[in-house]
């Protein structure tokens, strides 16, 4: 069903239901408690048995030689460990972290002219490759992000706004039978001023097509809406969408970290920190917040190990190292989650400090991440293309060039590992000497090569194979030689 066929029931309520029909697995409960994850609140903070409490230990007061109970604030350590942060950080770089490679091969002059005009003008002026940063982390986080592109007046660019539930807005998209998305549904919050009295947090609603769009208050429409749209027949949104976070399904194994290593931090402060055992009846206790703890003991006339018990005996109570089973459980937990997420790029950087590794060996490292790579651009693609797309249409608007609409412009991605140009430029030219490849499309691959400069090169290989061709002689025929067409004229 279309969104036009939809907004015919003339009942919003029913409307918006089937608008956002088909969304993707999570709720809004689900995205907002992933952000709360993401922002480090982790289990292990709620935990009512790990709360701090305050205890009362017996003190005599060396001056009145009287005893006392004196209260002593008994903490317990709680590490919210981020690694879900770091799964974030790795799969928005790995994705947009070098940015896009725009390709563009059209050798005709007014094609090259109206891209260099496109490009200067809209693409690096609209800070695109920052919005779809953004983008690539939220959707980590979220599933789910939109760009709202629009013309900015005062400083006449194109610009695009992010918008996610975390920023304050419900947003989302339907698709007709074909899958092609038609309508953009946003919810939000704002403030506004009506005969000089403020209202705050009005519930709005905006509903995007591509030829017109509608805002309701509540379930009321706004008075003069709808509007058309700004460029006809394009709405101009990108919209991406997951199916999960990142992180989803390691969030237990994060959990299990954290207790783990905050139990086992306990035990280095319990245990770890000077404690001395003497050998006997305990007298005393240390307080709980002693730097040095001395446990007293008095002699109960036993013998100990070959010695009287009147002889003093005391030393440190200590542990020489966490139990076997639990340092490979903390280790398997490390593994799987970054072997079910993105790798430790602080051990590309350990091991590339400790040897020398080769651009082919880090690659070969991080294979598994090229494959979820992979699975992530065959969505992605269709929305930088749709990006470009928009672009391409508000560009020819505004710059009144409508040769934009016409280019054929692409783009690849740039991968986060580092690469060598070198090796590109050998690749390319081995392909171009065995004519697997032409010096036009093996000029377009690099990326410092603007479409003026191709064309360039192609032009100059030309005539250089003219002139090659023209040099080219066979060796006359003497026609005073008898047989002239033999061999050596005989």
């Amino acid at each position: 069903m279309k969104a036009e066929e939809i907004l015919t029931l003339n009942d919003i309520g029913q409307e918006l239901n089937l608008l956002k029909k088909n969304q993707s697995r999570l709720t809004l409960g689900d995205v907002r408690k992933s952000i709360r994850f993401y922002n480090n609140d982790h289990k292990i903070l709620h935990d009512p048995e790990l709360r701090d409490e305050w205890i009362k230990e017996k003190e005599i007061d060396p001056e009145t030689n009287k005893s006392e109970w004196i209260p002593h604030k008994k903490t317990h350590t709680r590490l919210a460990l981020p690694y879900q942060q770091q799964i974030i950080m790795t799969a928005s770089s790995w994705l947009m972290g070098k940015g896009l490679n725009i390709v563009f091969t059209s050798d005709v002059d007014k094609d090259i002219k109206s891209y260099q005009n496109w490009m200067d003008n809209v693409w690096n002026k609209s800070n695109i490759i920052t919005l779809l940063r953004e983008v690539a982390k939220i959707t980590g986080i979220e599933t789910r992000a939109a760009i709202q592109f629009f013309y900015d007046e005062e400083s006449q660019k194109i610009k695009g706004k992010v918008l996610s539930i975390g920023k304050g807005y419900e947003i989302y998209r339907h698709k007709d039978e074909n899958g092609k998305m038609d309508c953009i549904v946003i919810r939000y919050l704002r403030d506004k001023i009506v005969d000089g009295v403020l209202y705050q947090d009005v519930d709005t609603t905006e509903l995007y097509l591509q030829d017109k769009w509608y805002r309701y208050e509540g379930l009321e429409l706004v008075a003069g809406y709808p509007k058309e749209s700004p460029i006809k027949d394009k709405l101009l949104f990108a919209y991406f969408e997951q199916d999960y976070p990142e992180y989803w399904f390691v969030r237990d194994l994060i959990d299990k970290q954290d207790y783990a290593r905050s139990q086992h931090s306990d035990v280095n402060v319990r245990i770890g920190n000077p404690a001395l055992v003497v050998h006997g009846k305990l007298a005393t206790k240390p307080k709980i917040n002693d730097a040095v703890k001395i446990y007293e003991i008095q002699s109960s006339g036993s013998s100990l190990e070959g010695t009287t018990s009147g002889t003093a005996d005391m030393k440190y109570l200590e542990i020489s190292s966490a139990p076997e089973s639990v340092k490979l459980e903390m280790e398997n937990n490390e593994k799987d989650i970054y072997r079910f997420t993105y790798p430790d790029l602080y051990e590309l950087l350990t091991k590339a400090v400790s040897g020398n590794l080769s651009s082919k060996s880090m690659s070969l490292m991080f294979t598994h991440v090229f494959a979820k790579m992979a699975e992530k651009q065959a969505v992605w693609d269709d929305m930088i293309r749709r990006c470009i797309s928009i672009l391409k249409s508000m560009g020819a608007v505004i710059l009144e060039d409508e040769n934009i609409l016409n280019l054929d412009i692409s783009f690849t991605y740039n991968s986060l590992l580092p690469s060598s140009i070198d090796d590109l430029i050998n690749t390319l030219s081995v392909a171009v000497g065995a004519h697997l490849t032409t010096y036009e499309r093996a000029a377009s691959q690099i990326d410092f090569n603007d479409p003026a400069t191709v064309k360039a090169i192609k032009e100059k290989f030309d005539v250089t194979q003219q002139e090659a061709t023209a040099s080219t002689t066979t060796k006359p025929i003497d026609n005073s030689l008898p047989n002239p067409n033999g061999v050596n004229g005989g």
